[in-house]
């Protein structure tokens, strides 16, 4: 009963409208975005360091984006009054969110010089912080007020570096077929299980549960052998939105959440980075310049198996996922809840898109 009474159970339709709403769009936008793709010869070569062959579709973010921007609006439409606490901070995510596809589009096709990325997303990160949406204090473990507030220039400072750190994080992981969708959703359920025990959470709930829909839409048709990528236009919105969901949703809370439960769950892209980053200095290397020396790259070239490098990593996300549940104090129910769930939905999705391509090498002549 702990668990049932903890839940604020007026967000769980929000949650379960967008939630499927965006599922079903992304699933149902992605065909479309792979002929308009393969129109525009919006496609990535695979050989050389990519694991994948042939052309691949690489704008899937536009998908994703469609998706996720429907669920929010009927979402927002159908339970306004549970959104009115964020309404601004809302619209500064999805407005921030529209402009790092937007420029991870024209990366996609055309390559954008790092330095006008690293601007843009710097860009992206500010329209947070001029709209209350930055990293204010940190729970106190060790002195005797509970909190430590953080002075006003060291808040901004914190939160562009957490927001654009962590966007260019998430793009690095995305190096398999299925692996940055699969620990977007795994990260959204966890990130939403704490969301829903907090009061005034609406806006987070209803970001996060959009999320979760689109990335496991997307993963419907990205999962090993996928159909389409989702390249950094799906990258850095699902990089930009969970680090800026995060600050919004799990750090600027009075009580049981902490900041460190929120970097847990999404902690997996933050190693990543941090040990490609210390490889390459220490061989007088660019952190910038591309390279097989990710996580995922080197736990391929142990297990042999790409799909098994995806599913390990997966599990490694929703061990992360449910450590940064406990030290939110997450009821036990709603914890194992979330973890079955977050199983049971990936797991479909992938066998799904396996049966598919069994069905079509069965059909092919």
């Amino acid at each position: 009963m702990i668990g049932v009474v903890q839940l604020n159970a007026s967000y769980l339709p929000l949650a379960v409208l967008a939630f499927v709403t965006a599922l079903v769009a992304v699933a149902l936008f992605v065909p479309n975005v792979r002929s308009f793709a393969e129109r525009i010869g919006a496609v990535q070569q695979g050989g050389g360091r990519r694991v994948h062959r042939g052309t691949m579709p690489n704008i899937g973010g536009v998908a994703i984006l469609g998706g996720f921007l429907l669920a929010l609006v009927v979402g927002s439409l159908l339970q306004p009054a549970l959104i009115n606490t964020f309404r601004t901070e809302l619209l500064a995510i999805v407005l921030g969110g529209v402009l790092m596809t937007l420029v991870g589009f024209i990366d996609d096709i055309w390559e954008v010089p790092a330095a006008m990325r690293l601007v843009t997303q710097f860009m992206a990160a500010g329209i947070l912080v001029v709209n209350g949406v930055k990293i204010d204090f940190i729970t106190n473990y060790f002195g005797s007020s509970r909190y430590l507030f953080i002075p006003e220039t060291l808040a901004i400072i914190l939160t562009l570096v957490w927001v654009v750190g962590f966007t260019n994080a998430f793009n690095f992981i995305d190096g398999l077929d299925g692996l940055s969708s699969g620990i977007a959703t795994i990260a959204s359920l966890s990130l939403l299980a704490v969301a829903l025990q907090l009061p005034d959470r609406g806006a987070t709930v209803l970001l996060l549960a959009a999320l979760a829909g689109s990335s496991l839409g997307f993963l419907r048709h990205n999962f090993s052998p996928a159909k389409i990528i989702m390249g950094d236009s799906g990258a850095y919105l699902l990089g930009y939105t969970l680090s800026a969901v995060s600050v919004l949703g799990a750090l600027k809370v009075t009580a049981a959440v902490t900041v460190v439960a929120p970097v847990l769950v999404l902690a997996l892209p933050v190693v990543d980075l941090t040990q490609v980053t210390v490889r390459r200095l220490s061989r007088g290397v660019s952190p910038a310049v591309a390279g097989n020396d990710h996580i995922h790259d080197l736990l391929r070239q142990r297990s042999g198996s790409n799909r098994l490098t995806v599913v390990l990593l997966w599990v490694a996300t929703l061990i992360l996922g449910f450590l940064g549940m406990m030290l939110s104090s997450t009821p036990p129910p709603l914890m194992y809840l979330t973890i079955s769930t977050t199983i049971i939905l990936i797991a479909t999705v992938s066998l799904l898109r396996l049966y598919e391509v069994r069905r079509e090498r069965l059909s092919a002549p």
